[in-house]
């Protein structure tokens, strides 16, 4: 008896410290949400979707925007997946937002197609968009361009405004604080009102 006793104890008492662990993750990751906080208007970028319709910032006005950049190639870009499809997976039903899954620096001949094979072989469900290359001899993509980032993936949460209220360059750590730093993220988001 004192043995079970003893189980349900030890049992109760990892179960309540998980949860105090967990409260001040949340604690830690809401306190350092100001730090993080950007408040600039977005470039006015241009994406082509899956289908070739052309949708641009306009487009999404009202609504929060999750833009996360990315590339076939990009082993850090895929790792993320699982933790952005249970955000996805979170809004789905919330008509005030909207995630633009979009590639960019590819070289492939065919990156749109490669992307749809990765994407439904792992069962992603994701919009997908591309970001088209300028016409210029380098052929750089207009929207990372516009964007100015330096590495992927690279994610913008822009509030129903149009203004970019926070990016987030790689990943790394555990989908768990992904899914609740980029929720915080969205949420505060918003919040802003037009």
């Amino acid at each position: 008896m004192k043995s079970r006793c003893l189980k349900y104890f030890l049992s109760a008492a990892i179960v309540v410290a998980a949860l105090q662990g967990a409260a001040q993750q949340r604690s830690l990751l809401v306190d350092s949400l100001p730090q993080h906080l950007i408040n600039k208007p977005s470039p006015e970028f241009v994406l082509m979707d899956a289908d070739g319709k052309q949708v641009s910032l306009s487009d999404f006005k009202g609504k929060t925007i999750i833009l996360d950049f990315w590339a076939n190639w990009c082993g850090p870009c895929k790792k993320s997946f699982p933790a952005m499809q249970r955000v996805v997976n979170k809004y789905k039903n919330d008509p005030s937002v909207k995630f633009l899954f979009i590639l960019t620096w590819e070289s492939s001949k065919t990156p749109l197609e490669e992307a749809k094979v990765y994407l439904s072989a792992n069962n992603f469900h994701f919009d997908l968009y591309i970001d088209p290359k300028e016409n210029d001899s380098r052929g750089s993509n207009k929207s990372a361009a516009l964007f100015g980032f330096r590495g992927i993936p690279q994610k913008y949460v822009i509030d129903g405004r149009g203004q970019i209220q926070f990016n987030i360059t790689g990943f790394s750590g555990s989908d768990d604080d992904a899914v609740q730093e980029l929720s915080l993220m969205i949420d505060y988001a918003k919040k802003q009102v037009l």
